[in-house]
């Protein structure tokens, strides 16, 4: 049984980035985004990456992954970070405001400083 509205392990079906004004970026997973979050127990962890075809054998991967005790206030997952693949996220917090409609939820991360906004939907 699910004690919390977001536990479960929820499958990254959708990427998408937009500029600060509302544009469309390149998606940034690429067009076949892999990934997956699992919430439970009052954790998350989050491994995310670009599953296309690269053009050669030293094209680099977008890969993110992320864990830690998280909470969610009914708007957002806060995830104080203890794993991290990037060392500057360790020891932080990671925020997503969280939309959950059916069995699908949608994660997005505030404005980053290269003013580009994320949106990841996923499903149950």
């Amino acid at each position: 049984m699910n004690i919390h509205p977001l536990d479960g392990i929820w499958r990254l079906i959708a990427a998408t980035s937009r500029d600060a004004q509302g544009r469309e970026l390149p998606p940034p997973y690429g067009v076949q985004p892999l990934g997956t979050v699992q919430i439970q127990n009052g954790r998350m962890l989050a491994a995310l990456c670009n599953a296309d075809d690269l053009p050669g054998p030293d094209a680099a991967r977008e890969y993110v992954s992320y864990g830690g005790p998280c909470r969610f206030d009914g708007e957002r997952l806060i995830t104080s970070v203890d794993l991290s693949a990037r060392a500057d996220w360790l020891g932080g917090e990671q925020v997503r405001e969280a939309e959950l409609s059916g069995d699908r939820l949608v994660l997005r991360p505030p404005l980053r400083a290269d003013r580009k906004s994320t949106r990841l939907n996923s499903s149950h």
